[in-house]
């Protein structure tokens, strides 16, 4: 047979291929790779957010998304299935703090498909799949869509939340509000409250005095010594009790048993 007369590859062929150069650049960080085999026409669908991204707005969301996963947690779940220009994907993943602890995951089903060798489109349906035991309520995707919050813009978001408060401090704030939180780091209370709420299963009271908590635990020697008033005051807290309340709920002690040496039993989540 000549050269000339190899069949081409059929069509499965191609797209399988197409869709696992996108797949290892996007695992490997490689953005311009990635925005390469993207078809002029390419429409990215996130309906968790009930959002969709073409031209200049999706090239800007792809390196968001890139730059802000953490690539090694996504796991694929099983084989591409591949039919004619689509494929199926299904994976997992993870987004964790910067001390380890995971905070959320979630899977997610993408349909890719191919055109003349390029992705033209790509519809993502993503669902939180494993957050705290405690939290209040099971996470209705209409409420995620309404104030746009996917899982992983979820995950985008405590990552952004726990820079603001390691950064600015914010927290040891007396009058601390959601209000003003939202307004420092550009996003919605609603998205705030909701992301607390249903990844860490945490009011944002409750998130806000065991962020103060923690920071007392990890500077002993500043925070042992005051009265328990002045361990209130300087944490930011307006009342003894709610000094009280949230140590215990970190610590399972007083905030008396710790200046006094007592050790933490296994810290609760």
């Amino acid at each position: 047979m000549h050269p000339t007369d190899v069949p081409a590859p059929d069509a499965a062929s191609t797209t399988l291929l197409t869709v696992s150069a996108h797949n290892q650049a996007w695992g490997q960080g490689q953005v311009e790779r990635v925005l390469a085999l993207y078809h002029p026409d390419m429409v990215f669908h996130d309906h968790a957010a009930g959002a969709s991204y073409r031209g200049r707005e999706l090239h800007d969301h792809v390196r968001s998304v890139i730059q802000r996963s953490s690539l090694n947690t996504l796991v694929y779940l099983d084989r591409p299935h591949v039919d004619g220009d689509t494929v199926v994907l299904r994976y997992r993943e993870t987004v964790r703090a910067a001390d380890g602890d995971e905070w959320l995951s979630f899977s997610a089903c993408d349909c890719v498909r191919v055109r003349d060798g390029r992705i033209v489109e790509i519809h993502e349906y993503a669902i939180l799949q494993q957050a705290s035991p405690h939290r209040e309520t099971t996470p209705g995707r209409s409420e995620a869509t309404r104030i746009g919050l996917s899982p992983r813009a979820m995950g985008f978001l405590l990552r952004d939340l726990q820079t603001y408060f390691d950064k600015e401090k914010a927290f040891l704030q007396p009058g601390l509000s959601l209000q003003q939180i939202a307004a420092d780091t550009g996003y919605t209370r609603n998205q705030i409250s909701y992301a607390l709420n249903h990844a860490l299963g945490q009011t944002f009271y409750r998130f806000l005095g065991r962020a103060r908590v923690r920071y007392a635990l990890n500077h002993p020697d500043r925070f042992r010594p005051l009265s328990i008033t002045g361990l209130a005051q300087a944490l930011g807290f307006r009342s003894v009790t709610g000094l009280y309340r949230s140590f215990h709920d970190v610590t399972g002690l007083t905030p008396k048993q710790w200046q006094d040496g007592v050790p933490i039993p296994n810290e609760k989540n």
